[in-house]
């Protein structure tokens, strides 16, 4: 067998893990709580307007919280998972990414060494209410300690009706850099995600095929990292740089949860 079917046939497992997974995603349970509000407004107008009762039918509209209080459970469960990350004979960076509901601090290693954390926030409490049904990526932000510094990726928007996102940059409250997507009709067509950052006057980019989890870094097409499952059926994200500086980290990290996340 050749070794470019093998990479091809690797690929399709890739993508249909990654479907499954976001059919099963535990950020459904947002989702739920609007149906059943929907559903339960929607039963007491028929009654108020016709005068229409069906007992079964309000019974069931109740079993819609249900449902998203188990999957708040699986939730909770795989962040615990998280939370309780330790890396196995991996030298590089790493960090293990399963759920997105709970935006919780999941630890980074830097081989069998706790260095940090990497947390998605919401900058106000109604993105995290409605976030959900515009999907994972919108208003994301990021906050990533790696030893004594945080860096803060602050999502923001400098024209409302614009289709790339864009963020700033802060290390340890001050400002270091910018990043924006760079979404146009080549990169559409050609199946590529890119993400241009500036940091200290010094631009480089991050991209990888929509199909694939590899993410690669470069500055004037010199390689700078990479970042990629451990393996095909793994959460675990491991991140390999060509110097340890933590904006390449930060870089890599944010095209994960940007494109990866979805």
């Amino acid at each position: 067998m050749s070794s470019w079917y093998v990479q091809t046939e690797a690929e399709k497992v890739e993508t249909f893990l990654k479907s499954l997974r976001k059919t099963l995603e535990v950020t459904l349970m947002i989702e739920i709580i609007f149906l059943f509000i929907l559903f339960l407004l929607g039963t007491l107008a028929r009654y108020i307007v016709f005068g229409a009762f069906d007992p079964l039918l309000f019974a069931a509209i109740f079993l819609l919280p249900l449902g998203s209080f188990a999957i708040y459970l699986v939730s909770k469960k795989f962040a615990e998972k998280e939370r309780a990350y330790q890396p196995k004979n991996i030298e590089g960076w790493s960090f293990y990414n399963i759920q997105k509901s709970l935006p919780i601090q999941k630890p980074l290693f830097k081989g069998e060494v706790h260095r940090g954390y990497v947390k998605r926030y919401f900058q106000q409490k109604w993105n995290y209410i409605v976030g959900d049904l515009f999907g994972f990526s919108w208003h994301l932000s990021l906050e990533v300690k790696i030893d004594e510094d945080v860096y803060d990726v602050q999502w923001y928007h400098q024209k409302w009706f614009t289709q790339q996102d864009q963020w700033k940059i802060y290390k340890n409250g001050k400002q270091i850099g910018q990043a924006q997507t760079q979404v146009n009709l080549k990169n559409t067509v050609s199946l590529t995600e890119y993400i241009r950052f500036n940091f200290h006057d010094i631009t480089f980019e991050t991209s990888a095929p929509t199909l694939t989890s590899t993410i690669s870094l470069t500055h004037e097409q010199r390689h700078l990292g990479k970042m990629k499952r451990n393996h095909i059926i793994s959460n675990v994200q491991v991140l390999e740089v060509q110097e340890d500086k933590p904006e390449y980290l930060v870089a890599l990290i944010l095209h994960s949860y940007f494109f990866k996340g979805k």
